[in-house]
């Protein structure tokens, strides 16, 4: 692996899901806000209390986070009994900084009571998140992991299975929706319980919706 640094290759294998880091500097694929949920060991919803300076590993500083948990969101075996927050400071070793207040996060278990959380890992202020959003990280996206979720530019754009969702654009207002499987094994977007209508993007010109899906879905 000519030309990439040890500390490089570490930043690589620090990617979650779909976020990937360089080595010049840490940066992340959008990625939905399901997917992060769905790919993670764990989520958890805590407030922050209190930091302190941990140590200095060769990668950067660690810092601890002493938090209070409010809610397991995911992974209640492995989210049983976090105390801590583990987290670099510095861009180039993914860190992230956290104050004093409530966050939902995402990452894997480190040491014998803490969580350690990166730069692409799921890491949200709760009070800047949508009412939408929170209801999903806390019900919708747990019964959607089934389902995957794809970008996809120009038109159309459509699903190549039942078990997908078209993220057409990276759009923002997708942010605001959940991929969720139906009785029939089928993924689509809902909102707030109701379905999204993202038909009309994804039916070919020229072809009919009973061909289309026939296609699709056999």
């Amino acid at each position: 692996m000519m030309g990439v640094t040890l500390p490089g290759v570490v930043l690589i294998f620090f990617s979650i899901g779909l976020n990937i880091q360089t080595v010049e500097s840490c940066s992340c694929y959008l990625s939905h806000p399901q997917d992060d949920f769905c790919t993670s060991e764990m989520v958890i919803l805590g407030d922050i209390t209190s930091k302190e300076y941990v140590i200095e590993d060769g990668w950067g500083e660690l810092f601890r986070y002493e938090i209070k948990i409010i809610e397991e969101l995911k992974g209640f075996n492995n989210a049983k009994g976090i105390q801590y927050v583990y987290a670099y400071q510095d861009e180039a070793t993914c860190g992230i900084t956290l104050d004093h207040r409530r966050y939902v996060l995402s990452g894997h278990r480190f040491k014998d009571h803490g969580i350690k959380v990166h730069f692409c890992d799921l890491v949200k202020r709760w009070d800047v998140l949508s009412l939408t959003t929170q209801e999903n990280l806390k019900q919708a996206y747990k019964t959607g992991c089934n389902c995957m979720i794809s970008a996809c530019s120009g038109s159309p754009c459509c699903p190549q299975s039942k078990n997908e969702c078209m993220w057409e654009n990276n759009s923002p207002q997708y942010l605001e929706y959940a991929c969720l499987e139906n009785s029939y094994g089928v993924c689509s977007w809902y909102r707030e319980g109701s379905k999204v209508d993202a038909d009309a993007m994804c039916i070919p010109k020229g072809r009919s919706i009973f061909s289309f899906l026939k296609k699709m879905f056999g």
